[in-house]
């Protein structure tokens, strides 16, 4: 064979060759339409992503977005309707999930602007089945526009055994009126809490609550007037009242020990009432488990000697809004008193603040405003040939809580002062927690110079601290503990980041823990 019929036969082997490449090409490709038609088909089969939690697990989240706990806000309770509303509608089987958790059904919510069908209603218990209820009812006006409520409190009554709390809001006189009196002879073997908050309209027709509630713990009462008969269940552990927010035309608080609320049971008790006229003796009012007291009055001396709180640990006092002096003159009464916190930011105003340590000398953790730093670390007396600060009194101390930065002013000079002299005189150092939003950002060198001083004289933790995009995270010494809100650009800056924590790093600090949050606002 000569080189002409070689290279003809391979042109010809080829040829050949291409033909069974291309006829693989089109088997591969109609292959390949094959298997994306099945994929199709298996992804039409398939149930939607969002379908793809476990029944179990889509349960659990549902209970802990529709069922009220004590962190829900009065308009998170009054929406839960139309959140399990919309959540229902997102696929079939979230709708199925939530009408098949009987939890969410739970809560009640009767308001005026949109009450809930009867029929709904009826619906409503037979769902929740025999899970515990909390009733909540609010609203101005007349439910149903000149409707009773009664036919509502009717269907709820059917399932009394099953109340677990009652909440009123924002309801007439009248209104609470029928609501009392439809109760008032109704058995609630479950129910544990009652909140009633009439938001400053004053009532006094609590003659009407005395119904039967043997398991009641939790109590808590707004703007009423306690009529001679009013009482409540031996099993009482917690009490807040507030006797009228308006101080004019307010009669004077008559609350009777244990003839209105028990005392042996009672752990929290808070009481409010801008008027005067408190009538206990000294001594006569007996609380041996109270653990944490809370007290807004005009008058607090009178109320301190009264109390006798063996185990008190927590005390909260909040200053009235009239300018006057302010004194509890209960002496060495309640030196074992382990926190004391003053809740109002204006209470530097009314308060003398070596007394004040005087008689709280055994606290441990004391929470304050910016405001009253000067009044409990500023020096003032001489002892022993020093200047002393009220603090000084306080010889338990161990942790200092500020609440509402202020990182514009010298408020926080007395503090370190105060810090370095204990530092000194080789005392134990102190905890010291900036707490709660700032009124204003804090760009980063007044942030930073607030907290090298008093973190070299202090164990310092802020939280919640909203500053400027850069800020320069070095520090003098210790760990850094800083959450950053506001943060904006920054949040996706790599740069900023690196920055951050190599000038913590740089500085000789141990990485602390760092939280970015978006700007809200």
């Amino acid at each position: 064979m000569d080189e002409l019929d070689e290279a003809r036969a391979e042109l010809a082997r080829l040829e050949g060759a291409e033909r069974m490449v291309c006829k693989q090409l089109v088997e591969i490709r109609a292959a390949i339409t094959k298997q994306k038609c099945r994929i199709e088909e298996f992804i039409k089969k398939r149930p939607p992503v969002i379908d793809c939690l476990p029944v179990e697990l889509l349960s659990c989240i549902f209970r802990s977005l529709l069922v009220y706990n004590d962190s829900f806000t009065l308009t998170e309770l009054l929406g839960l309707a139309d959140r399990r509303r919309g959540l229902s509608m997102v696929s079939r089987l979230w709708r199925n999930v939530i009408l098949d958790t009987p939890e969410v059904w739970s809560d009640i919510v009767l308001t005026d602007e949109q009450p809930p069908n009867i029929a709904f209603l009826e619906i409503q218990l037979r769902r929740s089945h025999k899970v515990p209820l909390n009733v909540t009812i609010a609203g101005r006006s007349e439910v149903g526009r000149g409707n009773s409520i009664r036919p509502w409190i009717n269907v709820l009554t059917s399932s009394a055994d099953r109340w677990q709390r009652l909440h009123v809001f924002k309801v007439r006189g009248n209104i609470l009126h029928d609501i009392l009196d439809a109760l008032k002879s109704v058995e609630f073997p479950s129910l544990k809490e009652i909140h009633m908050d009439m938001h400053g309209e004053l009532t006094n027709c609590l003659d009407l609550l005395p119904f039967h509630a043997p398991a009641l713990r939790k109590l808590k009462l707004l703007d009423f007037v306690l009529p001679p008969t009013f009482s409540t269940a031996a099993t009482l552990t917690t009490l807040e009242l507030t006797l009228g927010r308006r101080l004019s035309r307010m009669p004077a608080p008559q609350i009777e020990f244990p003839a209105h609320f028990p005392t042996q049971s009672l752990t929290v008790l808070s009481l409010t009432s801008y008027t005067s006229g408190w009538l206990y003796e000294p001594d006569s009012i007996h609380l041996p488990l109270l653990e944490v007291f809370t007290l807004a009055a005009n008058d607090p001396g009178r109320v301190m000697k009264a109390i006798v709180a063996p185990n008190l640990a927590h005390f909260g006092f909040s200053t009235p809004p009239r300018d006057r002096h302010v004194s509890f003159g209960t002496g060495s009464k309640f030196n074992h008193v382990q926190t004391f916190n003053c809740i109002d930011p204006n209470t530097h105003q009314r308060i003398d603040g070596r007394t004040l340590c005087q008689e709280f000398r055994g606290v441990r953790h004391i929470g304050i405003y910016p405001n009253s730093i000067n009044v409990l670390f500023s020096p003032g007396i001489r002892t022993s040939g020093s200047e002393s600060a009220p603090a000084d009194h306080c010889t338990s101390l161990e942790h200092i809580t500020i609440f509402g930065l202020d990182f514009y002013s010298e408020r926080f000079v007395p503090l370190v002062r105060w810090l370095t002299k204990r530092r000194e005189l080789g005392l134990p150092r102190i905890s010291v927690r900036l707490s709660s939003l700032p009124s204003g950002p804090a760009d980063g060198t007044t942030l930073l110079e607030y907290y090298d001083k008093l973190q070299t004289h202090s164990t310092l933790k802020v939280d919640y601290v909203e500053t400027c995009p850069m800020v320069d995270g070095s520090t003098l010494e210790g760990v850094f503990q800083l959450d950053l809100l506001g943060v904006e650009s920054a949040i996706s800056d790599c740069t900023f980041l690196e920055t951050f924590n190599g000038n913590v790093q740089r500085a000789g600090c141990l990485p602390g823990y760092f939280r970015f949050y978006t700007n809200r606002y």
